[in-house]
């Protein structure tokens, strides 16, 4: 088995993707995977599923499949032992947050691994990254490999934040595509327009009388350009650092470029869609929620877009409010509240 550092050049390929707006979501899911390749360097292809929810929907089903770098037979033999994995399995691959590789999720993975490298002798292993929301919507990426890989510890917590900017990112795309732009007096229903030129705030909506989230925008608006810029190449895990998921947990950075060709940044409202908050603060309900899938605090601060204190608060809060002293117990509440918000009793 070899232990695996991804190909850090491409880092902020990925993450650029994953802000693009095509006009479709497929196309979406395709250039992400097409930059995706490249961070793994020796990958075979990759696959991308888009999960959706219609409306009533007991579960979320796979709306698109999309594969890049894959013969047609490459195709199907990686469909059909999606469709081999036991409901455990799967239930783990699926697990919001994955970033890892097939064969170190569970024992039951890696023998469906081995007999997928016995049998088609296509590939050893699969990079699972997990972009889904706690109802099951959203994108699940796997990259195919050579040979039983192990991520290094810096590998893999480059994947988890990755996994965050594609889980924002798609989140996005379909708030846009859904959205009536007439009915919003900023582009893409944007809260604030800045001038990458001077980072200068020109136009709000919503938050203009917000000073301090103003200055949090441009702020974000110039690490986002730092992380764009030389850096990506001298030190991709500083770039990625630097740039955030969100803002505050609600807000996405975006570019957008008007009729004459001139560019400009959006600050646009994209908070994940939790459900109810059972009593809890919106910055507690977030904070509640990822800890509760085990993610660090440091994890969760990147995800959000907010300090390691603040987190470290919401997340004491939170515990009060729902009256449990452990994370497993935190782990325990929440994910009963995920049930009922994966699957409500009135579902079909």
């Amino acid at each position: 088995m070899r232990r695996l550092d991804s190909k850090k050049s491409a880092v902020i390929d990925l993450v650029e993707a994953a802000y693009g707006l095509p006009a479709d979501e497929s196309a979406w899911l395709e250039r992400v995977l097409e930059a995706a390749l490249p961070v793994m360097g020796d990958a075979v292809f990759a696959s991308g599923i888009i999960y959706s929810r219609p409306a009533g929907a007991r579960r979320a089903r796979v709306e698109t499949w999309k594969h890049v770098g894959a013969l047609g037979h490459m195709e199907c033999a990686a469909r059909e032992y999606a469709n081999k994995a036991s409901r455990d399995v799967e239930c783990l691959w699926l697990r919001a947050g994955t970033a890892n590789t097939l064969s170190q999720i569970s024992p039951g993975s890696r023998r469906l691994c081995q007999s997928f490298a016995a049998e088609t002798g296509i590939a050893s292993d699969a990079l699972l990254l997990n972009a889904l929301e706690p109802d099951g919507c959203g994108a699940c990426v796997a990259i195919f490999l050579p040979v039983e890989t192990c991520l290094t510890h810096c590998a893999g917590e480059r994947w988890r934040k990755l996994g965050a900017h594609l889980n924002a990112g798609h989140r996005l795309w379909r708030a846009i595509a859904s959205m009536d732009g007439d009915c919003t007096p900023l582009p893409c229903g944007a809260e604030a327009v800045i001038d990458p030129s001077t980072f200068r705030v020109i136009d709000a909506s919503g938050c203009s009388e917000d000073s301090s989230l103003l200055e949090n925008l441009r702020d974000s608006a110039r690490r986002i350009d730092r992380a764009r810029g030389r850096l990506r190449k001298t030190d991709s895990d500083e770039a990625l650092d630097t740039w955030w998921a969100l803002v505050r947990g609600r807000w996405t950075m975006l570019d957008w470029f008007d009729s004459d060709g001139r560019r400009f940044v959006l600050g646009i409202r994209n908070a994940p869609e939790l459900g109810d908050p059972r009593g809890l603060t919106e910055r507690e309900h977030q904070v509640a929620t990822y800890a509760a899938r085990g993610e660090s605090g440091k994890m969760i601060g990147y995800r959000l877009g907010i300090s390691k204190a603040t987190v470290s608060n919401a997340l004491d809060g939170a515990m009060h409010k729902l009256h449990v002293k452990t994370k497993p117990q935190l782990a325990e509440k929440m994910r009963g509240f995920a049930r009922e918000l994966r699957d409500p009793a009135d579902g079909n």
